[in-house]
């Protein structure tokens, strides 16, 4: 993952779209840019603007008085990097919740108790965020956490088991979490174990990539453990579907040049290189491979697949490959609520939304139905009443609702809900995964078009 660095000042009050102010309705973003134009000032603090051109605080970066015991007042977490490489992570995810738990608290909050969001920067390190996760839940005292990425997660992964705390991740599609979720940690990202199988699934097929069915595959996967979570799944799958590996390669990131290391790989002789990296580092490696006069062709990942990284090398070098990403539910696409939010965050963030939006859209309804599913059962908010109802308020066979105004209304109505979301159903396996439909996507003229649709039952 790699993007832009945070900078500028967001516009948030008083901006969201009655769509979202009633319904906490649409998001867009799973497959978007990276951008994060528009962000946090300099100590930390997220500013809205308010109606006489001053700012006020809009998301809580110190200590306060959660609800993590049953207190007045609700707390949402995000624990997520807002500084160094992978800032644009937070600056993605950050807005969204703020803008869906804005227009909750306008309209009343949950059965009156109005949410906080508290901020917590992971720096994208082990270290950081572990501190940054001791505070949001020992200082904090937060009700439910958003995040934290690939990255950081198995750094954070007991303290919050042995905590107690409900956490909904939008960015973590690591395999680290395939075994582990599903009491208190849910994710509304596909597995890369399920990323790593739609990429095989359509490098094997021509009818979903449009160019060939790939037989000869070598793979190149940087040397970072968020990484490395594809390797497995991409080689045993596309083996599993018929293909054969030429090589499997890792690279050390963030060198200045991968000349030895395409040399390596292209001996080998592939029709297709599948990479894993960074944005950055996979630049380089396209542009080695087209000096070497490698002639066949590139499959790269989520975390390539959008502008920013075709802006970083020309069109010669990034024609015609091919990359992947989430797919919008046809059911959201259809009912125009992808569309719909997309102009609701415009008007409120004053940019589009970018990788993970949709996700973290589907996390905060989610979340906030758990909650109020929790004092309906309970009386009172606690981590683990919250926790306990957040598989049911996704699970088959209530009331099909899209956002949390529908929700609630069912909810008061007596009604079991069914949420269904951007990323799909959101119905949550034994482990708190998720399977959604991806789209598989070329380059072409410097850009970025869709080809296919890959079903997640063709997985």
């Amino acid at each position: 993952m790699a993007g832009n660095r945070i900078s500028g000042r967001r516009r948030f009050l008083g901006t969201v779209g009655a769509a979202a102010v009633t319904g906490l309705a649409g998001c867009a973003g799973g497959g978007g840019s990276g951008d994060t134009s528009g962000g946090s000032s300099g100590d930390g603090t997220v500013e809205g603007d308010t109606s006489d051109g001053s700012t006020s605080p809009t998301t809580d970066t110190g200590a306060g008085s959660g609800s993590g015991s049953g207190s007045a007042d609700a707390s949402i977490g995000v624990l997520l990097p807002f500084t160094g490489e992978y800032d644009w992570v937070g600056g993605n995810v950050l807005p969204v919740v703020e803008m869906l738990v804005d227009a909750l608290n306008s309209s009343g909050g949950i059965d009156g108790t109005q949410v906080r969001v508290v901020q917590a920067d992971t720096e994208a390190t082990v270290d950081a965020s572990v501190s940054a996760a001791q505070k949001l839940i020992n200082v904090d005292s937060v009700d439910l956490i958003v995040g934290p990425t690939s990255l950081t997660f198995t750094g954070v992964i007991d303290l919050i088991r042995e905590n107690g705390v409900p956490v909904v991740t939008p960015t973590a599609g690591t395999t680290a979490l395939d075994s582990v979720g599903g009491e208190y940690i849910f994710r509304t990202v596909p597995s890369d174990s399920l990323g790593g199988r739609a990429i095989s699934r359509a490098a094997r097929n021509q009818e979903f990539n449009t160019a060939a069915s790939y037989e000869n595959m070598g793979l190149m996967v940087g040397n970072a453990p968020a990484l490395q979570s594809f390797k497995e799944p991409i080689s045993s799958s596309f083996e599993e579907y018929g293909g054969t590996l030429t090589s499997v390669l890792d690279y050390a990131t963030g060198k200045s040049s991968y000349q030895s290391e395409v040399s390596k790989m292209l001996s080998s002789d592939p029709e297709l290189v599948t990479l894993v990296g960074t944005p950055e580092d996979s630049a380089k490696i396209l542009r080695a491979a087209f000096q070497a006069g490698y002639e066949g062709n590139w499959f790269v990942t989520q975390d390539q697949t959008n502008a920013d990284f075709l802006e970083l090398t020309d069109d010669r070098v990034t024609e015609g490959i091919l990359g992947l990403v989430e797919a919008d539910s046809p059911a959201a696409v259809e009912a125009g609520r992808v569309e719909q939010f997309a102009a609701d965050f415009q008007s409120y963030a004053g940019r589009e939304p970018g990788i993970f939006a949709k996700n973290t859209f589907d996390a905060v309804n989610i979340g906030a139905l758990a909650m109020k599913a929790a004092l309906a059962a309970d009386g009172e908010l606690t981590r683990d009443g919250i926790a306990a109802q957040i598989r049911p308020v996704a699970t088959p066979g209530g009331e099909t609702v899209t956002n949390y105004a529908e929700g609630a209304a069912a909810l008061d109505a007596g009604s079991e809900v069914n949420y269904e979301g951007l990323v799909g159903p959101c119905d949550f396996d034994e482990n708190g995964d998720i399977a959604s439909p991806f789209a598989v996507m070329k380059a072409s003229d410097g850009a970025w078009e869709q080809v296919a649709t890959l079903p997640a039952d063709e997985l």
